[in-house]
């Protein structure tokens, strides 16, 4: 959540609550993932089209999978809302400029929200579009029902994938600009009040501009990223854009060109910049210059419409320490002096909503409400309804206010758009479980309820439940801060000495599933513990060349024969470096042949360690890999997963045969069940969401996603299903031309079993037995025999066997032991072509096939029995 959580944690028990100071001062200068960060980018679903513009299903393989949600919706008790009600991230919300009990939202990777109650409850609206990253949302103002969002968060640099629009409220969408014509995220999206024709939206692609509706764009102001813009509602021909580190632009012809405004504002030392016109009198305009240490440069007014501008120097520092991520601006847009702007969290930083009466000569925080409820820290938005409610969206999702932030409403029941970097599973009750989120901490999930308290506050990482003793559990926090939590009401932060070492943002931490007292975690080189149930010592097993200059994403301990520990370990690192070892202290680098990107997950076979699988952080050629040699070799198994996907995250089904491959990519679920050689994507039960963490229950048979940004999902895992097994082939058969030749094949496997039998590579007409005869036999019918057998779990081909025919005595008309020139002639006097006979009595060993005459096929019989002249 930004650095609140660097300078407290709180840990939530049965009694109530703990306070931990983070000893790690260097974690204050971070807050929310690095901008780009692998795990929370996302990406479109490849070649995505509008579900209305799908065909019909074409009979192709269907997914094994039924999702359905687990939570949370919302989280309960969240310590830095003042344990109230949270969810997620949300950078944007738009409200109906009619009826306020009609908002949307647009989460930051869960998609746009919808509700007509006033946000009392939610409703998904985009879960089907190719993307569910969020920058901006917004109504057209003259047809409510027409709503624009634009995918791709600004701050975060997630992938977007263009903008779109709902013409029925958010009921269907169409993609009306690529990514190529608006970049890759947006800040914020305009449609003109006169002339909904005329669309503005910013972001990483600069300005762009549309004048006929989304069917052309163009770029006015070229290249450079704009963080925001804002109309005239009185005049909208004039429009104001906020170009990164550059300044306040303004056109006076509907967007077709700009200048750049001066008149007092600042020149150097800026990032990212705000804009505001005040609607109840447009020459009132507000701007916000955050500087490049992300702290505030100044707030500027212009009571000109832009051409002179004064700074409002006792205007908070609300942005520091992080204004590329928590900022923002909202006008009242019934008093142009009243002004509301957002930063992050007044307890550890400057500010978190501070607000002015007087046009910015006076300031007042008003997170804390009067009556004791209080904002999620993080603001990202702020939005006014007709009726004059205000809301105001953060990390922890939405909150509202009717008096002007006397006191504050949350406002996320139902809302589920909790980001998941991680997901585990309670070892004996599967209804339990527990999620590591992005600025919400680690959330538990307590059997059939979605509604999940707060475990740890703050952001949560990789966690684990102590299999002997699930009422241990084991927590991370950003940079491998790691807790130990119960049992009951017992907490200790056992975080080892890796203070100054280079590490993740989200770091691993693994629990060996062979002791549940011994713990891995992964810097820039292996550590482990074996006494994480008590005194927890943590020694080094590795030095950072397991790293070769990055850290460790990824750690997977494999089987072992010995006592105690295994030592049968796996590592993957951030630039692709793959290390194993087979004692604990020596580790081979088992990287040849891997691509040199990024690994994002291992799994070992829970029965050899020498068979493992592993996925890089890659979108096209090789991303799955398989070795059965502990590394020694790998084998590319990505097979025909689709350009465009990058597993984020690798789940192993062994309970199947072959083993079932589950993929998390950054918009949903794959699955191939046949080693690669098809993929399948999941169906519209699952949203199109970056996943963060899949986890398979091999006894119960389940799979359960965390996803970054839609919470927690769940499907029962296809039956296991035998393919077919050959117990005895067929075996190759010498016959007599004229008698019978027989073939058979002895096969396992779930039942019904298809045969199909193929001489020479082509099927057999009405050979779909288990057994098939040739009769008679005759020359001409010789070949490689083979049958396909398969079921609804696969199929499988035997090899091919000979059928060989001999003459015996066939086609020796003058009975003088060979067949030759003589008997030639008498076969020529016999012919009568297909379908000729009836066969003449003294032809009957002519007619080779049995089939009532002698045509060309029994004249490839003579030829192949002719001996000699």
């Amino acid at each position: 959540m930004g650095v609140a959580t660097a300078a407290l944690v709180i840990v939530f028990a049965s009694t109530g609550c703990h306070t931990v100071t983070d000893r790690r001062e260097r974690v204050m200068r971070y807050g929310p993932p690095p901008p780009g960060h692998v795990r929370i980018v996302g990406e479109p679903v490849p070649d995505w089209v509008p579900v209305q513009q799908r065909p019909l299903a074409d009979g192709g393989p269907v997914n094994p999978l039924n999702w359905y949600p687990m939570g949370p919706r919302p989280i309960l008790n969240e310590a830095w809302s003042g344990g109230g009600d949270a969810s997620g991230r949300v950078v944007s919300i738009a409200v109906h400029p009619v009826d306020g009990e009609i908002a949307y939202a647009a989460s930051a990777s869960g998609g746009i929200w919808k509700t007509t109650d006033g946000g009392q409850n939610w409703e998904p609206k985009t879960d089907d579009l190719s993307i569910l990253n969020h920058g901006c949302v917004a109504i057209d103002p003259s047809n409510p029902e027409t709503v624009y969002v634009g995918t791709g968060e600004y701050t975060t640099l997630s992938a977007g994938d263009g903008l779109f629009r709902s013409t029925d409220g958010g009921a269907t969408w169409e993609r009306i600009a690529t990514t190529s014509q608006v970049g890759d995220q947006c800040s914020r999206v305009v449609v003109d009040p006169s002339d909904p024709d005329v669309l503005h939206v910013t972001g990483g692609g600069g300005y762009a501009r549309s004048t006929d509706g989304g069917n052309s764009w163009t770029k006015p102001m070229g290249s450079g990223r704009c963080s925001d813009v804002a109309v005239n509602p009185g005049d909208p021909t004039i429009v104001f854009v906020a170009r990164h580190g550059d300044g306040i632009h303004r056109s006076l012809n509907r967007g077709a060109t700009f200048a750049k405004l001066a008149g007092g504002l600042p020149t150097s030392n800026i990032s990212r910049i705000l804009v505001s016109v005040a609607a109840s009198s447009p020459n009132v305009v507000y701007g916000v210059f955050v500087n490049g240490s992300s702290g505030l440069e100044g707030l500027y007014r212009s009571a000109n419409g832009g051409a002179t501008w004064i700074k409002k120097t006792n205007t908070p520092n609300f942005p520091q320490p992080q204004g590329w991520y928590d900022c923002f601006l909202g006008v009242d847009p019934a008093d142009e002096d009243v002004v509301y702007c957002g930063g992050v969290f007044p307890t550890y930083a400057v500010a978190g909503v501070i607000k002015t009466v007087d046009g910015g000569l006076n300031w007042t925080d008003i997170t804390f409400g009067s009556n004791g409820t209080q904002l999620h820290p993080d603001q990202h938005t702020v939005s006014f309804g007709p009726d004059g409610r205000v809301w105001v969206g953060n990390d922890g999702g939405i909150w509202t206010t009717d008096d002007g932030g006397d006191t504050w409403n949350p406002r996320n029941n139902r809302l589920m758009v909790t980001q998941n970097y991680t997901i585990a599973v309670h070892p004996t009750i599967p209804q339990r479980m527990m999620g590591g989120t992005q600025d919400n901490g680690t959330v538990g999930r307590d059997f059939g309820t979605d509604q999940w308290p707060q475990v740890v506050a703050g952001d949560g990482g990789f966690l684990a439940y102590d299999f002997d003793n699930p009422s241990r559990r084991y927590t991370t926090y950003v940079e491998l801060t790691v807790f130990r939590l119960g049992p009951g009401t017992a907490f200790a932060d056992i975080t080892g000495p890796w203070d100054t070492e280079p590490v993740n943002f989200i770091a691993p931490l693994v629990m060996d599933p062979r002791s549940s007292g011994t713990l891995l975690g992964g810097t820039h080189r292996i550590w482990r513990t074996t006494t994480a149930s008590t005194s927890a010592t943590w020694v080094a097993i590795s030095t950072s060349s397991v790293a070769s200059g990055g850290t460790i994403n990824a750690i997977a301990v494999g089987p072992d024969d010995t006592v105690g520990a295994s030592n049968n370990i796996y590592s993957g690192s951030s630039n692709g470096r793959v290390y194993v070892t087979n004692n604990g202290a020596t580790w081979d680098n088992r990287s040849t042949g891997l691509p040199t990107i990024g690994v994002s997950d291992i799994v070992v076979s829970p029965t050899d360690a020498a068979v493992a699988y592993l996925t890089h952080y890659r979108s096209s050629f090789g991303r799955i890999f398989r070795t059965t040699n502990t590394g020694v070799n790998w084998t590319d198994m990505t097979g025909s997963l689709p350009s465009g996907v990058t597993p984020q995250a690798l789940s192993v089904d062994w309970g199947d045969d072959p083993p079932g491959w589950y993929v998390g990519s950054g918009s949903g679920v794959w699955v191939s069940l046949d080693e690669g050689q098809t993929w399948i994507k999941d169906g519209a039960d699952l949203p199109n969401v970056n996943i963060g963490d899949l986890y398979i229950d091999p006894i119960r048979r389940e799979i359960t996603a965390g996803t970054h940004g839609r919470g927690a999902w769940r499907s029962a895992l296809p039956v296991p299903c035998n393919g077919p097994a050959i117990a005895m082939p067929p075996q190759s058969v010498t016959a007599c031309s004229g008698d019978s030749a027989m073939f058979a094949v002895d096969a396992d496997g779930d039942g019904p079993l298809f045969y199909q039998w193929f001489r020479n590579g082509q099927p057999i007409a009405g050979a779909t037995g288990s057994g098939y005869t040739v009769n008679p036999a005759y020359p001409c019918a010789a070949g490689q025999v083979s049958v396909r057998i398969s079921n609804v779990c696969g199929e499988l081909t035997s090899n091919a066997v000979s059928l060989t025919v001999n003459g015996c005595g066939a086609g020796d008309a003058d009975s003088d032991a060979d067949v030759d020139a003589k008997d030639a002639v008498v076969m020529q006097l016999c012919f009568t072509d297909s379908g000729g006979g009836p066969v003449a009595a003294g032809c009957v060993g002519f007619d080779f096939d049995g089939d009532g005459d002698v045509d060309a096929v029994d004249w490839c019989s003579f030829q192949r029995l002719m001996t000699g002249p």
